[in-house]
């Protein structure tokens, strides 16, 4: 008997509950929603803006639950279906304006200053001050107030509601281990963005759109002698300083001994020859600056 004196029914308990889900998407960080990187945290913060707490908590619980039956993040919106008490999953929708072509040529073309933005994009990191080059174009990677994140779902609740809650933990999850997805939501890929960046990267330092990655090319290396026929002078003395002085100089041949060592047998989207060419080329230019 409950407190009012009307028993509750073990019928009536199992419907307060939502209907279970086969194989749904459960969150399974241990540590919840604290210590979340900077871009992880923000999108939480954005998409449960005005929360209710009660939503939140509940929120939670589907997501460990596993009552998202699925997710999907194209360019401005992300999709999921999530389980309630209902018959038929709950439709979740949260939306971000993506950059146009001309907001991402400036961002691009931002990046492509700095090369720690291509390393640490390319270990699978996304640096807090990348927020800048979008800043500069009044932009966001990570939405914010100022570019915002709505979020719609059709249970008829007060909005953002348990079921948006769901949504954005299992997406602070995903954005920890794949921060490039960022870069999908705002409407580029984010190995596209990781193209553009190294292409932009290799007109700024030589103002060619040949990129590194070709630095082994035989033309480039036709005119010099094998690596094996070289090492056996390696400790000699060459040409006295008179000489050195009333020869003419050399060609300077860039990224000489990248060329000389030939393709990096590491792979990846990138080949390790043009990142260290670009990275090269950028402690050159802050050398002479």
């Amino acid at each position: 008997m409950s407190a009012e004196g009307f028993e509750i029914r073990p019928s009536q308990r199992r419907l307060e509950q939502p209907r279970r889900v086969r194989h749904g998407i459960k969150f399974r960080r241990k540590e919840g929603l604290e210590d979340l990187p900077w871009h992880a945290d923000a999108f939480v913060r954005a998409a449960e803006r005005e929360i209710r707490p009660d939503a939140k908590v509940m929120g939670m619980e589907y997501a460990l639950a596993g009552q998202v039956a699925n997710y999907t993040v194209s360019p401005g919106v992300i999709e999921a279906a999530v389980q309630g008490r209902g018959v038929r999953p709950y439709q979740v929708r949260l939306s971000a304006r993506p950059l146009s072509r001309e907001e991402w040529d400036r961002v691009i073309e931002r990046m492509a200053g700095e090369a720690v933005f291509a390393a640490r994009l390319l270990t699978g990191e996304v640096p807090e001050a990348i927020e800048e080059c979008f800043t500069a174009v009044g932009r966001s990677l990570v939405p914010c107030d100022r570019d915002p994140l709505h979020v719609q779902c059709d249970c008829g609740l007060a909005q953002p509601c348990k079921h948006v809650a769901a949504v954005a933990a299992l997406m602070a999850e995903r954005i920890e281990v794949d921060p490039v997805v960022l870069f999908r939501l705002r409407g580029l890929d984010g190995e596209r963005v990781l193209e553009r960046l190294q292409e932009q990267r290799t007109i700024q330092a030589s103002g060619s759109s040949q990129a590194h990655a070709a630095a082994g090319d035989e033309e480039d290396t036709a005119g010099l002698p094998p690596l094996e026929q070289c090492a056996a002078d390696f400790w000699r003395p060459g040409a006295g300083i008179e000489d050195a002085e009333a020869s003419t100089g050399a060609e300077h041949v860039p990224h000489a001994l990248l060329r000389r060592m030939g393709p990096s047998p590491m792979g990846g989207k990138f080949p390790m020859v043009g990142l260290l060419a670009s990275i090269y080329d950028s402690i050159r230019a802050r050398r002479d600056a």
